[in-house]
């Protein structure tokens, strides 16, 4: 009998033992579900993101082209006019230059900050009596020329006087 109740016992005790690994085995097996969703939510809010971040790069480079496509276009008309203005000042200031060379003068002026530039002498006043007709973009444009004195230094000024809309 005693060994019959000291096998009931141990039994007992294996029994609990083995209760509690399934109860332990059970709440770790909880835990890495646990741990396996939020790593899946994980991966799948990292590939969004990486989705999301992959458009905007793309998105974000076109626009890149399409600015930098803008601006060697600018470039290229600030050079052509910078080109224009200094060949045609000396000749306007010698009295040398064309309607034609100062109506691609007064466009080329009229582009410039302020609608000015400097200019190293006093131009002649023949210049500044007439208007000047020049096509921008296939269009007629119509400027006059101005003088003007700043700080003691001579500058002219491009007014566009009537363009084909008006």
């Amino acid at each position: 009998m005693q060994i019959e109740a000291e096998k009931r016992a141990l039994l007992k005790w294996v029994l609990l033992g083995v209760t509690a690994l399934l109860v332990a085995s059970l709440i770790g097996t909880g835990f890495m579900f646990r741990r396996y969703s939020t790593a899946e939510n994980l991966i799948e809010s990292a590939n969004e993101k990486a989705a999301n971040a992959e458009n905007q790069l793309q998105r974000v480079s076109r626009e890149l082209a399409e600015k930098k496509a803008i601006l060697e276009k600018s470039s290229a008309a600030l050079a052509k006019q910078d080109a224009a203005i200094t060949s045609i000042v000396p000749k306007m200031l010698s009295k040398a230059a064309t309607n034609v060379e100062l109506a691609e003068l007064a466009q080329a002026i009229h582009q410039q900050p302020g609608h000015m530039i400097e200019v190293p002498g006093v131009p002649p006043d023949a210049i500044f009596r007439r208007f000047y007709r020049a096509r921008v973009d296939g269009k007629p444009h119509k400027y006059a020329l101005v003088p003007g004195q700043i700080d003691d230094k001579q500058v002219v000024y491009s007014l566009l006087v009537k363009n084909q809309g008006d």
